[in-house]
């Protein structure tokens, strides 16, 4: 009986850190409205026929190719720290 109720304690004790990291992930901005944030702050405006992408990487002074790099190898790091949390 006693070992029941701990492995249930366990298991609602997962739920609750789940719907805890759920929660803060929901209330966080997107990286869309981050990156209009920055780009407003700075007066960078998006060109005629430009992508969201290509004001931010115009603004950068990076290429897409390279903010396709920066975003691949983030995510290969990130990779491990993600399986952790989750």
């Amino acid at each position: 009986m006693r070992q029941s109720v701990y492995r249930r304690l366990e298991e609602l004790e997962r739920i609750h850190a789940a719907a805890r990291r759920a929660k803060a992930h929901r209330t966080k901005p997107s990286g869309a409205e981050v990156m209009r944030v920055l780009l407003s702050q700075y007066a960078i405006a998006q060109q005629p026929g430009e992508s969201h992408v290509e004001t931010l990487v115009r603004a950068a002074g990076i290429s897409t190719r390279e903010l396709k790099d920066l975003l691949r190898e983030h995510a290969q790091t990130a990779g491990p720290e993600l399986e952790r949390e989750g």
